[in-house]
């Protein structure tokens, strides 16, 4: 009985998730209403309110949600080896776009709206986490100031990302793998 509870509790979740996003791809965050959400994933206020306390932790749950999943789909931790292997590496970051492409329209949201500077510094603190990483077991671009080498590398890479995700993928996640590999390579974040 404790599994089917379980499954229903996940069902209701996903169903105020998907429910949230489909209305935030149509409106503003700051209009979006509990009763909207709601109205579209088919329960009750009560309902949301008993799984997040307003809005905005709807918000942040899925964000902090979506941010995990990603990392974890990408294996950032392949970017910090001792060796990288660029076939290993050019998987996990084909991983990481396919990942936002399966779940385009949260992405796309978030990147659209004004009010989710919380999305793109969530992704740009552990990607610079994991760089940081990188650099201080590798010893790699020596001579360089450390910190503008982890912020420059961070921020081309989120860039990129919206730079994608904003221009509806205008090309396969393949491509952007190669792509991005291939610019890591020659900024010396590969060794």
């Amino acid at each position: 009985m404790g599994n089917k509870t379980d499954r229903r509790i996940l069902r209701t979740k996903e169903a105020i998730n998907r429910a949230f996003l489909e209305v935030f791809s149509e409106k503003e965050f700051d209009r979006i209403t509990i009763n909207d959400i709601s109205e579209r994933a088919n329960v009750n206020r009560g309902t949301i309110y008993l799984h997040y306390t307003d809005k905005y932790d709807l918000l942040n749950r899925c964000i902090e949600d979506h941010l995990d999943k990603m990392i974890s789909s990408c294996t950032l931790t392949k970017f910090i080896q001792e060796k990288v292997d660029e076939n290993e590496a050019k998987e996990a970051l084909k991983s990481l776009f396919n990942y936002i492409q399966e779940n385009f329209l949260f992405f796309s949201s978030m990147l659209s709206s004004q009010k989710t500077s919380i999305f793109r510094e969530g992704i740009q603190k552990n990607l610079t986490s994991s760089i940081q990483e990188k650099i201080d077991m590798q010893g790699i671009n020596q001579g360089m100031d450390k910190e503008i080498i982890i912020e420059f590398t961070a921020t081309a890479f989120v860039g990129t990302l919206e730079w994608w995700i904003i221009n509806q993928k205008p090309h396969p996640p393949e491509y952007m793998a190669d792509q991005v590999w291939t610019l890591f390579k020659r900024n010396n974040i590969t060794s």
